[in-house]
């Protein structure tokens, strides 16, 4: 073999080891720019739906601040309703404390038009004597 022909394998050996190299880095280069590529969208998709929870938990917390402030204006509304319902079942004990006593004083009257005493009086109604001297005095009967 002369020298010639061993230098020219020689540098066209190098050149097509260095164009093999160059082919598998540029495969290899193509390859990761493919996997970038799909990663990159693979996160974007991942971004989409963190936004959507965002989203979903601001639109909760809106809404639960709502309900909350609602909750606060029925517990106002209730507080009223309870005061109202309080002070008319003190103004329905009245009433029902001043019949009484209109139907013990009526009842007293009634007996002293029919004649009784003083001292009857107070043994059927729960009047004191004083009281039950006056009805007599006024509603007695006449002789």
């Amino acid at each position: 073999m002369d020298i010639q022909t061993l230098i020219l394998d020689f540098i066209l050996s190098e050149r097509t080891g260095i164009l093999l190299l160059l082919v598998a880095v540029l495969y290899y280069m193509h390859t990761q720019i493919k996997i970038q590529s799909k990663m990159e969208g693979e996160l974007r998709g991942l971004k989409d739906r963190v936004d959507q929870l965002v989203n979903r938990t601001s639109d909760a917390s809106s809404d639960l601040s709502s309900l909350s402030s609602r909750i606060t204006n029925l517990s106002g509304v209730v507080s009223n309703a309870s005061t109202v319902a309080e002070n008319t079942k003190k103004e329905l004990n009245m009433l029902a404390e001043g019949i009484n006593s209109e139907t013990v004083f009526n009842q007293a009257i009634d007996l002293a038009r029919k004649g009784s005493s003083a001292e009857e009086i107070v043994a059927q109604t729960s009047l004191n004597i004083d009281q039950a001297e006056t009805i007599v005095r006024f509603h007695g009967a006449k002789s």
